[in-house]
């Protein structure tokens, strides 16, 4: 019988082959996700037990809460996905996608994480804090339109801020910034509605919390400010730091508007750096001072309210990231033109992706129906770029300086030719050591002439002893921040002003190629007292859109950043007292030229009285 048996079943069939049973979408998601080295350093009591890593996460572990892999591993996108794919139902796979898509601070891929937690997350806890990683990509996306960073507009992150403020309802700090959100919008009455509803602001996170102490006394200031009648005005003036002298042509140029132009306004949505840069007022008292001492009526000075901006027939302000705020981000519908200035600095830098995408919606909007340029350098890159045909651009090149147009022109003031020579140097600093603005050259200058009994030097600014070391010298005066009062005595004492700057991009080429207008305020402010101007011009912005140079070579000194070039310079100027005087009356006349009321002013207030007309 067992021959017989033998013969009959073959060499294959003799053993019976059973089938292992198909493994269960959750064997197969847990598989895609484990990281068995990650998860027995993780958990040195599974190491401890020598089992199987694999048959413990997905009987036990899973369930337990146990971290499967670290979600920073280079792969760990890839495994998710795959998990997800194999079992939509995965919770940890679905948590970690979650968790890496919150933390891309992507507002599409954060708003998308905020739907699929809402989903998710009902009836459970996440193994991992979510909302703190919610908080802080909603902080670093709300920050960086805060700053002028993003190009997400502000309808969108009020939108994701209301979406997170749903699903997180417990997180002081998301319902924080989702009222900062609609204080940012202009919606003051709906952004004191949420900060009202905050329970405890120590809850919310420090950052975030100093934002809504500010917003709240905006908001107070706002009540104050705008109590009067709203004014049917035409021209609607938008700005952050009016009435502050601190921004002087601001403050020039706005003021004649609403002097010569009847029936304008302007509203103003303070900017948080006006108390850095030295302002003291609060708005309410600039904006009652203002109009006690020009006669402006009051209520055509109010706090910016998107509610409140009327029927104008033009909206205008000055640089690009204002022009972006209030014409793209928040939108000034109710206006049929808008018009801006595209100043040097403010958001605006050529080459930068963000100042492109931000100019390119600008120009692609047919409401922004003229661009003032005020350099060579604006103009060509508008019209070469493509971003508009030159019939849409207004070339007036320079700065509006205020006391040219308010006080009697100045008498030049002989210099006694014995004394020792004043020399200033007048910058905000932006950067570390205020290389941009050539701080760095100019305390090399002060070392090559460290205690000489014929040069002093000046330094108006954020700088001290601390920010470049100056060699010791005691014949340098550190003068700090000073306001706009200080300067007409300042610079009578003055004979040079020293401005070697640069473009940040130039010394850091990871920096955006910002640039300074030609001649800065502060030079053109020294030059109009007859202070000799030395600066630096490596952009060739002295000259005309056709070529020809605005300043002469006898009304300032076109310098390089090299100390010893600067130091032969002065002195020169040391031993020859007569071209010195001679270079600063030159330079006087020269800017009583250029910026006078009728090359500055007028330009503009027929170009806007133009489309008050149309």
């Amino acid at each position: 019988m067992k021959r017989l048996l033998s013969k009959f079943f073959s060499k294959e069939t003799r053993s019976v082959v059973v089938e292992a049973p198909a493994k269960t979408p959750h064997e197969l998601a847990c598989a895609a996700l484990l990281d068995e080295k990650f998860y027995l350093q993780q958990y040195p009591d599974i190491a401890a037990a020598a089992v199987d890593p694999l048959e413990h996460y997905t009987l036990f572990g899973y369930a337990e809460g146990r971290l499967p892999r670290s979600i920073h591993s280079q792969d760990a996108l890839g495994a998710i996905q795959n998990a997800l794919i194999l079992d939509p139902t995965n919770v940890v796979a679905l948590e970690f996608l979650i968790a890496i898509d919150t933390e891309s601070k992507v507002l599409e891929r954060v708003a998308s994480a905020a739907a699929r937690y809402n989903n998710a997350f009902t009836d459970r806890k996440p193994l991992t804090d979510l909302a703190a990683l919610f908080e802080q990509s909603a902080i670093y996306i709300f920050s960086q339109f805060h700053q002028f960073r993003g190009t997400e507009e502000i309808p969108t992150i009020v939108s994701l801020m209301a979406d997170l403020a749903a699903v997180f309802n417990d997180s002081a700090t998301i319902q924080a910034l989702h009222a900062m959100s609609l204080f940012e919008l202009g919606d003051l009455h709906s952004a004191e509605k949420a900060l009202s509803a905050l329970k405890r602001l120590e809850d919310v996170q420090p950052d975030v919390q100093g934002l809504c102490v500010n917003a709240v006394h905006q908001i107070w200031d706002a009540k104050a400010i705008n109590n009067g009648e709203l004014p049917d005005s035409k021209l609607l003036i938008l700005d952050s730091f009016f009435p502050s002298e601190m921004s002087s042509f601001r403050y020039g140029e706005f003021s004649a508007y609403l002097e010569h132009i009847d029936r304008s306004a302007i509203h103003i949505k303070p900017d948080h750096s006006r108390s850095r840069l030295g302002e003291s007022m609060s708005l309410p008292e600039q904006l009652e001072q203002f109009s006690a001492t020009s006669g402006v009526s009051s209520n055509r000075l109010r706090r910016f309210d998107f509610a409140e901006m009327g029927r104008p027939k033009v909206a205008y302000c000055v640089f690009l990231n204002l022009a972006d705020l209030f014409f793209s981000q928040i939108g000034t519908d109710c206006a049929d033109h808008y018009i801006f200035t595209l100043y040097p600095g403010g958001g605006f830098a050529p080459n930068d992706l963000r100042s492109d995408t931000v100019l390119r919606r600008l120009c692609d909007n047919p409401r922004v129906s003229k661009i003032i340029t005020t350099q060579n350098v604006s103009y060509r890159y508008l019209v070469d770029r493509g971003f508009c045909m030159p019939d849409r651009v207004c070339h007036v090149f320079g700065v509006v300086i205020p006391y040219i147009f308010n006080n009697p022109y100045p008498v030049y003031r002989p210099r006694q030719r014995t004394d020792p020579l004043n020399v200033c140097f007048v910058a905000h600093r932006y950067s570390a050591i205020g290389a941009e603005k050539g701080y760095d050259v100019f305390a090399k200058v002060v070392t090559l002439f460290a205690n000489s009994p014929f040069l002093n030097f000046h330094v108006v600014g954020d700088y001290d002893e601390s920010i470049v070391d100056v060699g010791g010298a005691r014949n340098i005066r550190f003068c700090g921040i000073r306001p706009a009062s200080f300067f007409h005595d300042f610079y009578g004492e003055m004979d040079i002003i020293l401005s070697p700057i640069i473009q940040m991009s130039e010394l850091d080429p990871s920096y955006p190629g910002m640039f300074d207008g030609f001649p800065t305020t502060t030079v053109v402010e020294a030059g109009l007292r007859g202070v000799a101007m030395m600066l630096t011009d490596f952009q060739d912005m002295n000259q005309r859109l056709d070529g020809t140079k605005i300043f002469s070579d006898d009304e300032m000194v076109i310098i390089n950043r090299d100390p010893y070039h600067i130091a032969d310079l002065l002195n020169h100027y040391v031993v020859d007292r007569d071209a010195l005087e001679t270079l600063g009356r030159s330079g006087q006349n020269a800017i009583l030229r250029e910026f006078s009321f009728e090359r500055q002013m007028k330009p503009r207030i027929d170009l806007l009285q133009h489309y008050l007309l149309k």
